[in-house]
């Protein structure tokens, strides 16, 4: 056995951080698959794939918005939605389904994990603008270089079209920004308050999900649900 990790170990490193994750996330998928059947539940299933196509169009679309400078707020908004918002949805949906609940309670899950999937991505988008580099655990500013227009950025643009674009449309363009852009740039988004009124967004969809829960009665299970988008708020990482 050992010698099977051993081998393992040599293929992971062979094909790097960015293919463990392709694989480890095609191992959950089979693995959650292989869960809903054992159910017997054709609805779940049918769920299930629902959410991972809405995943798929939503990695696909971001895409074809890579390096646009000039993406709109509800284009991006819709990125996320397909990309992450779904899933949470779909995974409260599911939990709804397996405690066999009323549908109302179920729509509520829904909405719940839906509300709760786009604060957890808007908080992430602006992790690459304040979070620690330690803390994170990846290259701030990774998000621009790779062309990702985020709320952040966008805001900002919408209130500043002279040096923030240029900053911008620069790290997009080469694919990579100086310490001092960097800073720079940093400095007009707090200027602009481009970070507080994203901040400000996610705290609507927090406070969002957390209103969907009140058709539960009082519970601990409730309670720890209405925890998580305030955890979601305070992440750091």
């Amino acid at each position: 056995m050992s010698g099977w990790f051993q081998q393992m170990r040599q293929v992971l490193q062979t094909i790097g951080c960015r293919g463990v994750t392709v694989l480890l996330g095609d191992y959950l998928y089979i693995k959650s698959m292989a869960m809903a059947l054992s159910y017997d539940s054709l609805e779940l299933v049918r769920l299930l794939c629902d959410v991972t196509l809405r995943m798929i169009e939503g990695e696909l679309y971001q895409l074809t918005k890579t390096g646009d400078v000039d993406i709109t707020e509800e284009e991006h908004l819709e990125i996320i939605r397909r990309k992450t918002a779904y899933l949470f949805g779909g995974c409260a949906e599911i939990g709804g389904m397996l405690g066999e609940i009323s549908s109302d309670e179920r729509t509520a899950l829904r909405e719940y994990g839906f509300n709760l999937g786009v604060a957890f991505q808007l908080v992430d988008d602006l992790l690459d603008y304040t979070a620690d580099k330690t803390a994170l655990g990846k290259p701030l500013g990774g998000d621009l270089r790779e062309g990702k227009i985020t709320l952040p950025a966008i805001l900002l643009l919408q209130r500043d079209s002279g040096r923030s674009n240029e900053l911008i449309r620069a790290a997009v363009k080469d694919q990579t920004i100086t310490p001092e852009s960097w800073r720079e740039l940093k400095d007009l988004l707090h200027e602009h308050r481009a970070v507080e009124h994203a901040y400000d967004r996610a705290v609507q969809y927090a406070s969002s999900a957390k209103q969907y829960l009140e058709v539960f009665p009082p519970s601990a299970e409730r309670d720890a649900l209405a925890a998580l988008p305030d955890y979601v708020l305070a992440r750091d990482r």
